[in-house]
């Protein structure tokens, strides 16, 4: 099977591409963390979206960037993730890494969280190219 030459470029380890998906959706969604993080039910938890985002990938040490093919397709998509991380280790440095969820959640600098992740979860959802 030939691919298009126009065809997404595949990233190595689709599998947890998949795991940093799921977590920015999770970090994205204020709706879904205010209804599951806040009672402490869901899936994933906020514990596990940082797993997958930082603790798995190494992000925090590497960079995004060094995830090129294996998570990210280029460096546009590694550049957003590495704001979402950015943002996130804003937060979890400030208040350490056993505050209960809403600290989290009610923390300033949250917000920056949130648009990051969204913005990079319309970058790496994307099935087309940016023209």
């Amino acid at each position: 099977m030939n691919e298009h030459p126009s065809a997404v470029r595949r990233v190595q380890r689709p599998e947890q591409r998949e795991d940093v998906l799921n977590a920015l959706q999770a970090l994205g969604d204020r709706d879904y963390q205010e209804r599951h993080w806040r009672s402490g039910h869901g899936w994933p938890d906020l514990t596990a979206a940082v797993h997958w985002l930082i603790d798995d990938t190494f992000i925090d040490q590497a960079g995004a960037r060094a995830l090129i093919p294996q998570l990210f397709r280029d460096e546009q998509e590694a550049d957003r993730a590495q704001l979402v991380v950015d943002a996130l280790l804003r937060v979890l440095d400030d208040l350490g890494p056993t505050a209960p969820d809403h600290a989290y959640l009610d923390h300033p600098a949250w917000i920056s969280v949130l648009h990051a992740a969204n913005a990079a979860l319309q970058v790496l959802s994307s099935d087309k190219e940016n023209s």
